[in-house]
């Protein structure tokens, strides 16, 4: 066989596999194919694929946690060409964070020499309106987009209200989190919630109604507190304490959704949890002390919310989770396969942005999350804690939506929107796969994609227990229909959802502070404004935020998206196909013409709206993972 690093080391390490075997209309399987040169070239592309596109060594590479396997090669420029983003449209891009990245080493720079000489003098901030102007100084120093600027602004100035909050749980990038309670026993078994909360009704008769949720954050027990880096960001040596964080939410008679009981738990000190409640409607002095205690607590579940967020949903379940998939799709299906031109279009950016991440955001030596996380510290144990409790059925979101009971939940756009895009993208890949196997005997038979599903479960999902109950093999077409749409909206549309209102939701740090440097309250404790501002984080960390929120929440140059605009030149998921058979072409078509009246239906849903939610809109919704 064609050896790619003797034989031809600059091809073979930067190019393309020695055939590149190409074949006509909708692709073939190998089963069907008649001619022995043919099938020979099909293997020969797959083994020199192989010597490029390799697993990371589990051996040379030693770890206890739960991590999914990945691509072995760990920096971009090292690459196979055919992995690397498609066009040089990056420049632009890259500028703008590094610029950030220029900002952050200049405050460094500035405290270390301040504190030499003796001048340092830690800058925190006043009030919240003093949080507002340093939002829009440094977004016009920086140049961010004033539209998602204005949009997050909107959001700080309701930050405070309950509705507000429940509305994060609803449609916020940690949507998926919610649940219906069932029982008031463990976690809120020592927990009080007033009446006064519940409409006049007790806690027994809203749980017998189903109106009760809650959102936990068990990823974060057993996690130390961070800031190790604190002192090097800001000239004094911080703690960023990690604390417990769950909540008890209720539907009210108006369908709002509103927090009624927090519950906070120092465990790393051994401190004894902690009970909070709204307090009673006629005290409407937002700074009587009581109105600050619950603000505070609401102040101590979103950072740990946040911390989960930026750690688990985001980077483990939108990144870490894709990459796989596109390892084993590279790896096992030739060009020549339908299925591959199927999916395409969706894993085509995963890796490479991935590969760029390990070398910034997740790198023991050079971990952003640690510069403004409390939790970014312990990677490890985060990602560990997140992964124990992960399985295939997490992927499935109509299956996820009823496990979580919140079906009925009103304004749960999230949900909604999800599900959406899922019938429509499941309606299309159904469409296609009855085209490209005739019967489900041809499924068993194409060894190349039961190969697919062989290595995530060997090498994707090693040491968990039973694979994280992925299917090793699939032997029905509706097996594969359900496989391949879960991911590619986990691809496509959960990415979406998780990462581009990440500014406009995460970036005020009144409302969803990434870490608090005083330790959490004490039940009696007296909390007062001045309390609040002196744990909040200080300028430089906030900068470090805001900065990392917006640059990770932006599209790509090279996006693409469901629908895009024809005049300019852009046809969407179309464009992007490799399959381009007359029949397949129609299936693709018959997908954007669903996606354009689900755009339409967001659309009219919007209007009015004080914020706006249209982040899964078919014209924002990119068909891959590359940012």
């Amino acid at each position: 066989p064609h050896n790619p690093i003797k034989g031809n080391p600059t091809t073979a390490e930067r190019g393309c596999p020695p055939h590149f075997l190409v074949r006509e209309g909708a692709g073939t399987l190998k089963h069907h194919e008649t001619e022995d040169f043919i099938i020979k070239a099909r293997e020969e592309d797959l083994e020199t694929i192989h010597s490029m596109v390799q697993w990371n060594d589990w051996e040379e590479n030693p770890t206890a946690l739960l991590y999914p396997g990945f691509l072995s090669t760990m920096e971009y420029d090292k690459l196979p060409r055919f992995l690397m983003f498609r066009e040089a449209k990056l420049d632009a891009f890259n500028a703008l964070r590094s610029q950030g990245i220029r900002e952050v080493k200049s405050n460094v720079i500035d405290n270390l020499i301040s504190k030499i000489l003796g001048r340092y003098a830690e800058e925190r901030f006043d009030s919240f309106e003093h949080y507002e102007m340093f939002l829009k100084q440094k977004s016009d120093e920086m140049g961010w987009s004033k539209e998602i600027v204005f949009e997050a602004l909107k959001m700080a100035k309701i930050f405070r209200q309950d509705e507000e909050f429940g509305r994060q749980m609803l449609c916020g990038p940690n949507a998926m989190y919610i649940r219906k309670v069932t029982s008031l026993e463990g976690r809120w078994a020592e927990g009080s919630v007033p009446e006064h909360a519940l409409e006049g009704k007790s806690a027994e008769d809203v749980l017998g109604e189903g109106h009760l949720f809650e959102v936990t954050f068990d990823e974060l027990i057993g996690v130390p507190h961070g800031g190790g880096f604190s002192k090097k960001l800001t000239g004094t040596k911080q703690t960023w304490h990690v604390v417990l964080a769950d909540c008890l939410l209720y539907q009210r008679s108006d369908d709002k959704l509103v927090p009624v009981l927090i519950r906070l738990e120092n465990r790393n000190d051994g401190q004894p949890a902690t009970w909070w409640s709204p307090p009673e409607p006629e005290i409407t002095d937002l700074n009587d002390p009581k109105h600050l205690a619950w603000l505070y607590a609401k102040m101590w579940f979103r950072c740990a919310d946040v911390n989960c967020y930026s750690l688990c949903t985001h980077f483990a379940r939108a990144h870490a989770t894709n990459e796989l998939f596109a390892v084993s799709a590279y790896r096992n299906l030739p060009n020549a396969h339908p299925v591959f031109r199927m999916l395409q279009p969706h894993i085509q950016g995963i890796i490479p942005v991935n590969v760029q991440a390990r070398s910034v955001l997740v790198n023991p030596g050079e971990n952003a999350f640690a510069l403004f996380l409390s939790a970014g510290d312990n990677l490890k144990m985060v990602f560990n804690n997140y992964y124990k409790q992960f399985s295939y059925e997490d992927l499935l979101l109509p299956n996820d939506v009823k496990k979580r009971g919140v079906e009925d939940i009103p304004e749960y756009l999230y949900r909604d929107d999800t599900l959406c895009h899922w019938e429509i993208i499941k309606e299309y890949v159904s469409e296609m796969i009855h085209l490209i196997y005739p019967s489900d005997e041809d499924i068993v038979k194409d060894t190349e994609l039961q190969n697919v599903f062989n290595e995530v479960v060997d090498f994707g999902f090693r040491g968990y227990e039973n694979g994280a109950d992925f299917p090793r093999e699939v032997s029905t077409r509706e097996g594969v229909v359900e496989y391949l749409t879960a991911v590619i909206v986990n691809i496509s549309v959960f990415h979406t959802a998780v990462n581009f209102q990440t500014f406009t939701s995460y970036t005020f740090p009144p409302s969803v502070p990434t870490c608090l440097t005083l330790p959490p309250p004490t039940q009696d404790q007296e909390i007062t404004m001045d309390l609040i501002l002196k744990c909040l984080p200080v300028l430089e960390i906030t900068f470090i935020s805001m900065n990392i929120s917006f640059n990770l929440g932006q599209f790509s140059p090279i996006e693409r998206f469901y629908l895009e605009d024809p005049a300019e030149n852009k046809l969407g998921v179309l464009g992007e196909n490799m399959a381009v058979a007359p029949q397949q072409e129609a299936c693709i078509r018959r997908m954007a013409e669903k996606m354009r009246g689900f755009k339409e239906k967001i659309d009219a849903r919007n209007v009015g709206r004080y914020l706006k939610y249209d982040v899964l809109s078919p014209v924002n919704t990119p068909l891959t993972t590359q940012t």
